[in-house]
């Protein structure tokens, strides 16, 4: 099931009153993620999550990751991926603890597959923590 949208922009107050005014999206709640962004609303959904880029020259907007949500256990998830051929980095949301699987196509897209917490995983890194690397 789609989750969420990233959008890295170089003027974040502008994207979020193009999807609040245009669209009627609006800002709500965020885990305390260490960079700055915002997520945007409509209902109780954060469909977009938009990122202020480090590059004000940069003048595009770029798909940061497209995500999804899922019933399935994370490990059962992980070890497809992994049979797969691909890497997944695992990392836990801020505060609320849900799992993050990310996985880089090899077109270069980043997917993020979300689950709510799994007690088998809190020793994954909490996303912005470091670790491995961030995806």
């Amino acid at each position: 099931m789609f989750d969420h949208l990233n959008l890295i922009s170089h003027d974040s107050a502008q994207t979020r009153r193009f999807f609040s005014e245009a669209l009627g999206f609006a800002p709500g709640w965020r885990p305390p993620f260490p960079f700055p962004g915002e997520w945007l609303y409509r209902g109780d959904d954060a469909f977009v999550h938009v990122v202020e880029s480090e590059d004000p020259r940069a003048g595009i907007a770029t798909l940061g990751h497209i995500a999804f949500r899922t019933d399935e256990a994370p490990a059962a998830l992980i070890a497809r991926l992994r049979a797969l051929g691909y890497a997944p980095e695992v990392r836990r949301v801020p505060e609320r603890g849900d799992t993050q699987v990310f996985v880089r196509l090899p077109g270069g897209l980043l997917v993020e597959i979300d689950s709510d917490a799994d007690p088998a995983l809190r020793d994954a890194p909490v996303f912005g923590s470091g670790g491995s690397g961030e995806p």
